[in-house]
């Protein structure tokens, strides 16, 4: 009788070894997949604002200044939310220079972004890829935010406004000392002194270079403000835009301004505290809600500088280069960075 030829396999005890081998090895490598993924959203993150950095000489060749921004503050007796006034903040103002005249010539520059007539509707529910982080986080699908209760056209459309992960550098108000305690300070932004106010590269009116005197390339024109959507109160209502006249009444929807989209005047922000603030709450637990304890820079990452990258956030300067600001960075620092007339000589390993 010929013996059976003998038939090769693995035990039980040798597939459970592979297979714990193998999930070890997916371990140690799904950080390193990870990491490059964040490094191509990171480098596309600064491509994205390159491009608005290039848009904005494009637009200042045009017109000989930059745009201006639109930001609410009330600071001492001195308003500086005048610009609300115009209807629109930097971002619709570049289209045509960020190669999207369709969605320029779409827009009614004699309405306001979300004029209850929908007018502007389609143009400023349009994605605009340039204006969005991609490792930004938040709860607006595809680039929109969700629908607004109180806009009709939103409403019966299903659909939202185009949202921003950028916003123009408006002001600082960081202590120029590095002090705590100071007015206008709180536990989220200790540092800041609402007396001690610098303005930023782009604020009300057009900027011309010229008054830039600390130099565009010592100079932030635009940075992270990534991840808004409706669960981020502004402290300011619809119906403010000048402060000279609290009492206007538009056709707009009610509540307060909806600064996470790129038509919102309001889109511009200060600067009072560190990169990437974590402070909590971050947020309200619903959307459009507009409660005040979040409002403005109550809340961390709320009209502050603030991405979703590992260790910093992407800035743009006056000049066009952008760097990667580390959390790390010193306030006054940073304050010296907000500022373009401060008359600070910044050197170049302080960042």
């Amino acid at each position: 009788m010929v013996p059976s030829a003998r038939r090769m396999g693995f035990t039980l005890i040798e597939l459970l070894v592979v297979i714990a081998v193998i999930g070890v090895l997916v371990a140690l490598l799904l950080p390193a997949v990870q990491a490059a993924r964040e490094a191509a959203r990171r480098m596309q993150c600064t491509n994205n604002l390159k491009q608005i950095g290039l848009a904005l000489h494009n637009y200042e060749g045009a017109h000989g200044a930059f745009p201006p921004a639109g930001q609410g503050s009330y600071l001492g007796s001195t308003p500086a939310g005048v610009e609300f006034g115009d209807g629109l903040g930097v971002m619709p103002r570049i289209l045509q220079q960020m190669e999207q005249s369709n969605v320029f010539n779409a827009i009614n520059f004699n309405l306001d972004y979300n004029h209850l007539s929908g007018a502007n509707f389609t143009a400023f529910s349009a994605v605009v890829d340039a204006y969005l982080c991609p490792s930004s986080v938040s709860i607006n699908s595809g680039g929109r935010d969700t629908p607004d209760p109180g806009d009709p056209m939103s409403r019966s459309s299903g659909t939202g406004y185009g949202v921003q992960d950028y916003g123009a550098v408006y002001y600082t108000d960081i202590d120029p000392l590095g002090r705590a305690g100071q007015p206008g300070s709180n536990e989220v932004t200790p540092l800041r002194n609402k007396l001690a106010h610098g303005i930023g590269l782009m604020n009300r009116g057009m900027t011309r270079i010229a008054a830039v005197t600390d130099g565009l390339s010592s100079t932030i024109a635009v940075a992270e403000d990534a991840g808004r959507d409706a669960r981020f109160a502004s402290p300011y209502t619809e119906g403010y835009m000048n402060p000279a006249r609290t009492d206007v009444s538009r056709p707009v929807p009610p509540g307060q301004r909806r600064f996470w989209r790129w038509g919102e005047p309001d889109g511009a922000f200060g600067v009072s505290g560190r990169i990437n603030n974590e402070a909590r709450p971050m947020h309200e637990d619903a959307p459009y809600t507009f409660p005040a304890a979040t409002a403005g820079n109550q809340a961390g990452a709320n009209d502050e500088i603030f991405s979703y990258h590992p260790g910093g956030a992407n800035v743009l300067f006056g000049d066009g280069h952008v760097a990667f600001l580390k959390e790390t960075t010193d306030v006054v620092v940073l304050r010296r960075l907000v500022t373009r007339s401060g008359g600070e000589v910044i050197s170049g390993d302080a960042y």
